[in-house]
């Protein structure tokens, strides 16, 4: 691969406290001979001071622009945000995570620059995992159950129960949309704590696997009439299955209705359209919108809140990944890692992703003919 250098910005996202990559990582990069550029305060709320980084062998710059004027790849944690579209260059490789589809205006910008973007996201196997989302998926998991302890209380308008055990007591009914790596981390936080707790999950594969392992839980196969017959008894209702534009909603405004005044839907994914129709996006600054009486906490980078933890999960997860790209290349990392294939999202001016292609009504390419379009030519 021709000389590589690696940028890693400070997060614009509101309260994003995230970085992308730990000095331990930057210090492997500048062993494979890597310049590698980092944005001032990128790593402080991760608990990784500019020192640690200067001692890495990283160039502290001032700014974002700088980052992104003299990198080629950029390790970062969220989405380009519309300050950094104007930032991007044809010769860019965005490796982060995107949640592509609910977002055209980066998508277009993204095509625009003609650069490469990978989402972390959609780095799959052949099983359907994905290892890059794992991580912050557990974290999410188990930081809705602590978000539900706090905003169930009273004082935030909340049903006023307890999330933990308290002898005597009725316990709090969690109910959670989803069985994935978030809905079992869910589930886990809230038995533990004591919750009484009902996870739906579509794949009838996926829901006897959940019974094997949680016991004292009950699961259920989704459907709209067992969320229907849950939610008058649900005071926390945590979703956490990732929806794509234009799907039908499985739980309407009609539907909170049913829910006790007070109840709290904490939404993980958080998507714009998603899973929950009355879903809008919060922020941590202000996390909680009502409506209809119902509270809702829609922020999402939940993973946020802890930014020692997901960042040191993040770094080494994307880390074999990044060394790749570099080592070999990004066009033959992409051709020989069908996962790295499966996670790009646009190719030089091209949508990738047959699914990602029907969300924003595009043509775009399948990751296999992603293929014919790097040939043979090294990066």
């Amino acid at each position: 691969m021709r000389h590589c250098s690696v940028g890693i910005p400070k997060e614009i996202k509101p309260e994003e406290k995230r970085v992308a990559g730990l000095p331990e990582h930057v210090q492997r990069l500048r062993e494979l001979g890597v310049d590698v550029l980092v944005q001032r305060d990128a790593g402080t709320a991760s608990g990784h001071p500019d020192a640690e980084y200067e001692r890495a062998g990283a160039e502290l710059v001032e700014t974002m622009e700088e980052v992104y004027a003299r990198a080629d790849l950029l390790w970062k944690v969220k989405e380009p945000l519309p300050p950094e579209y104007g930032l991007l260059r044809p010769d860019h490789i965005v490796f982060t995570y995107l949640h592509p589809a609910p977002r055209p205006r980066m998508v277009e910008a993204l095509l625009a620059a003609r650069c490469i973007a990978i989402a972390y996201e959609e780095v799959t196997d052949e099983q359907g995992r994905r290892p890059l989302l794992a991580p912050m998926s557990r974290i999410a998991g188990a930081g809705a159950i602590a978000i539900a302890a706090q905003f169930t209380q009273s004082i935030y308008g909340g049903v006023g129960k307890s999330l933990f055990t308290v002898e005597g007591a009725d316990p709090m009914r969690v109910t959670i949309l989803g069985g994935g790596t978030a809905g079992r981390t869910a589930a886990q936080a809230a038995l533990g704590a004591g919750a009484r707790i009902t996870v739906l999950e579509a794949s009838p594969e996926v829901a006897t696997g959940l019974r094997r392992t949680f016991a004292r839980a009950c699961v259920e196969l989704s459907s709209e009439d067992a969320i229907r017959r849950l939610l008058p008894e649900t005071d926390v209702l945590v979703n956490c299955i990732y929806w794509m534009p234009g799907d039908p909603h499985l739980v309407t405004r009609e539907m909170l209705a049913l829910m006790p005044r007070g109840a709290l839907i904490v939404d993980v994914a958080a998507d714009p359209h998603g899973a929950i129709e009355t879903s809008e996006e919060t922020t941590h600054a202000q996390p909680i919108r009502v409506v209809d009486g119902i509270l809702h906490y829609c922020v999402q980078n939940i993973p946020a809140l802890f930014p020692r933890t997901a960042s040191s999960l993040l770094s080494q997860a994307t880390w074999p990944y990044l060394e790749r790209m570099v080592r070999d290349g990004v066009a033959a990392a992409i051709r020989e890692d069908p996962m790295l294939r499966r996670g790009v999202s646009v190719w030089r001016g091209k949508l990738v992703g047959e699914e990602l292609g029907r969300a924003l009504k595009r043509d775009a390419l399948a990751p296999d003919d992603l293929l014919a379009e790097i040939g043979t030519a090294g990066e």
